[in-house]
């Protein structure tokens, strides 16, 4: 993740935001534009975070580990995503890591900025509480969602909630994946194998691409981590 100091497209970017309603035109100038690629980091458990991040385009994924180096995912969030907002009013540290899905921009205002101008300012308090409710009631459901849902179902949403209309997964990661969704690689294999055989996915050259869209609309029952 990089910084950007291109302030025309932090403006911009900033003017078809929810933001600009929120915070004084001071506080606007201040804020930092960062950039993310896939795979980037935003944070990871244990961290101490001093920024708050308000992610405007793009898209990430927030997944927990566990101290035998287990990963469990627990959801994805579209923009207008924020990161940081539990910490700044509990101070402690990270609990999840933030992974980025797509290409990603995303703004930052300071803590000490947030404490000295808005812990009394109505607009930012409901608009992040109403980001906190939501953040409590997906967390609330994930873990009896990867309990309740099959291994198709989970990966259904998976794939709806990562993969673009032409994109790939490298099958290099399902290790990795089958972690993710609380399960284990031969009963992903397998998911997968039926999924192929139903032409629903292909699977090919070390990638799988989705072939009906629509059957893993079906199947993700309306993207059960979003």
């Amino acid at each position: 993740m990089k910084e950007r100091t291109d302030k025309a497209l932090l403006h911009s970017l900033i003017a078809g935001s929810q933001l600009q309603h929120i915070f004084s035109e001071d506080t606007l100038c201040e804020m930092h534009l960062y950039q993310a690629e896939k795979g980037d980091i935003l944070c990871a458990k244990g961290d101490q975070l001093k920024h708050m991040y308000f992610l405007l385009t793009g898209k990430i994924k927030i997944y927990t580990t566990s101290p035998n180096g287990r990963s469990l995912l627990l959801r994805f969030n579209n923009p207008l995503a924020i990161v940081g907002d539990i910490e700044f009013f509990t101070p402690c540290e990270v609990r999840n890591t933030v992974e980025f899905v797509y290409p990603s921009l995303l703004v930052a205002i300071s803590y000490k900025t947030l404490q000295e101008r808005y812990l009394n300012h109505p607009p930012f308090l409901q608009f992040i509480l109403q980001k906190i409710s939501h953040k409590l009631y997906t967390s609330s459901n994930s873990t009896s969602l990867n309990l309740l849902y099959p291994v198709e179902n989970r990966f259904a949403s998976y794939l709806l909630s990562t993969l673009s209309d032409e994109s790939e997964l490298h099958t290099g990661k399902l290790t990795e994946i089958a972690d993710l969704l609380g399960t284990s690689y031969r009963h992903l294999n397998r998911v997968i194998r039926d999924l192929c055989a139903a032409h629903i996915i292909e699977r090919k050259k070390g990638s799988l691409l989705i072939i009906d869209r629509d059957k893993i609309k079906q199947l993700a029952n309306g993207s059960i981590y979003e």
